[in-house]
């Protein structure tokens, strides 16, 4: 309970002044003396830092409320509330539009092709992100996935039904929403790692691991496409491994359903499998092969001559 100490009128300006300094010395990596561009809400610390006095339940001498100082958390996450400008920042580095090409970036559950087949799908989809918060503090995953032994026997295609389509979506809600992601395709995965094996390169392996570990909301596109290595199973068990628990959010699309991934990862498979089974929510996306389809809507014309040409109409 918040109540005005007997006596006091306000926090000298100064140490308000000093203390925001101290805080934003401390998660800054700012040391030019000449520093000047400081924000009008948080000063440059990065979260918006109210002091605010709080009743210890006890009383001095003359029975008035002892009161002390603390800085204002937010009551649902008990931590101090970001700053929009330290949001900014950290999307330099942390959006998931970012890993997405610029046709990608385009894609939005308001603009989607939804039809009787898929429009559970991209519901789910967008439910999950609407509770993001509440699948951060759980340590929920989403693993979307379309499986060729689930598919081709109903005479349904496994690929081309839209699974990165949904990822993108979702990635790029959650950079509307100001969400700190990363979006990856298994290919880029692989080859940031293995990038860090060159004598010149800037970053280790274990940063770029780190990077991928420790990011709130990790997307990975494309995940299981070819068999794997022992050293692929590997690094990927360990990272799949290390972003289990609260906190962290892991969203996947892949052509296995999870019982089968040790088909591509004989190694790792079944742990892998265990890990997603325990830990997220799974989507199978099955159905017409909507790129095959695609490419039959466009009219061809055919030309006469002594080899037969195919153009199509833009």
């Amino acid at each position: 309970m918040l109540r005005k100490m007997a006596g006091f009128s306000s926090l000298d300006l100064e140490e308000l002044k000093r203390r925001a300094e101290i805080l934003r010395s401390q998660t800054t990596n700012s040391t030019s003396s000449s520093y000047s561009s400081v924000c009008p809400k948080c000063h440059d610390t990065g979260t918006i830092n109210v002091i605010e006095l709080v009743d210890t339940g006890f009383t001095n001498s003359k029975g008035e409320s002892i009161m002390r100082e603390q800085i204002k958390t937010d009551p649902i996450t008990g931590k101090l509330p970001l700053c929009e400008c330290y949001k900014d920042k950290l999307f330099d580095k942390y959006n998931a539009s970012a890993g997405m090409k610029p046709e990608e970036r385009m894609r939005l559950f308001d603009s989607a092709d939804i039809d009787d087949e898929n429009a559970s799908k991209f519901e789910i989809a967008r439910a999950f992100v609407e509770q993001i918060e509440h699948h951060l503090a759980a340590g929920a995953w989403l693993y979307i996935f379309g499986d060729a032994a689930r598919a081709r026997p109903r005479g349904l295609s496994e690929v081309g039904t839209g699974k990165s389509y949904l990822t993108h979506c979702i990635g790029n809600e959650l950079t509307r929403a100001k969400f700190k992601a990363i979006y990856v395709t298994e290919d880029k995965l692989f080859g940031d790692i293995k990038a860090t094996y060159n004598r010149d390169s800037e970053e280790s392996e274990g940063e770029v691991l780190s990077r991928y570990q420790d990011v709130p909301i990790l997307l990975i596109d494309d995940l299981f496409k070819s068999k794997q290595t022992d050293w692929t199973e590997d690094k990927l068990f360990h990272l799949l491994n290390n972003r289990l628990g609260p906190n962290k959010v892991t969203i996947i699309n892949s052509n296995y359903a999870p019982n089968r991934i040790e088909l591509v990862c004989p190694k790792t498979g079944s742990a892998i499998s265990s890990r997603i089974l325990g830990a997220a929510l799974n989507v199978e996306m099955i159905g017409k092969d909507r790129r095959r389809q695609q490419r039959r809507t466009e009219v061809p014309k055919w030309t006469s001559s002594n080899s037969m040409q195919k153009r199509f109409v833009d």
